[in-house]
């Protein structure tokens, strides 16, 4: 059960603005919100009025959007990168990198279809507002790190080329994971629970 910290009300600071509740429900509304409409037009108080909170709630919260865009990525990224972290432990060859990798997707996709919204549009927006790059960068960098770690335990085990640059590996890795993201985006889940079926049927479980 979350639990709520006690602070002193300041003067025009409504009841209850500074509890863990307040600023967890602004982070879920915001994501929402970005993944919806993009970073422009995802206003504190369209943010504000999806949270069922004030304005000034959320700007106790973050400050800024881009603090907000910041927070929101590393809550994102964060639940991602521990779910995969779990998945792929062990020595894996790329293509049971890929079907981990993907498989926590899909379970993410139930769980929250919403992610996979922000996953989509993080990257444009941070691409065309120069505030958002630091942000996204420090998470993507977290999940090409992480990932590579996986494809070198894979190659000290023999299960993937040793001559290959672990990063661009990862990356191409990822990318494709992403491409799922992206269509998951625009799709139902069910629907992308079939299209991961033909993808795992048709290139990873395929002979030839």
């Amino acid at each position: 059960m979350t639990q709520s910290r006690q602070a002193k009300a300041g003067p025009g600071r409504p009841a209850g603005i500074d509890s863990v509740e307040t600023r967890q429900r602004v982070i879920d509304a915001a994501i929402r919100c970005f993944a919806q409409h993009g970073y422009g037009p995802a206003t504190n108080s369209v943010i504000a009025g999806m949270a069922g909170v004030t304005s000034g709630a959320v700007y106790y919260h973050f400050g800024s959007k881009p603090q907000m865009f910041e927070a929101v990525c590393a809550e994102v990224y964060g639940r991602i990168q521990d779910r995969a972290k779990a998945a792929i432990m062990g020595a894996m060859s790329v293509r049971e990198l890929l079907k981990a990798l993907l498989a926590v997707s899909m379970e993410i996709n139930h769980e929250a279809p919403q992610l996979a919204g922000f996953v989509a549009t993080a990257p444009i927006d941070a691409r065309r507002h120069a505030e958002l790059t630091e942000a996204f960068a420090t998470v993507s960098v977290g999940m090409v790190d992480g990932l590579t770690e996986a494809v070198t335990r894979g190659q000290e085990a023999g299960l993937i080329p040793a001559e290959l640059d672990p990063v661009q590996v990862a990356r191409l890795v990822l990318a494709v994971v992403d491409g799922f993201a992206h269509a998951a985006a625009a799709s139902d889940p069910i629907e992308m629970d079939i299209l991961d079926g033909l993808f795992e049927r048709l290139l990873l479980d395929a002979e030839r």
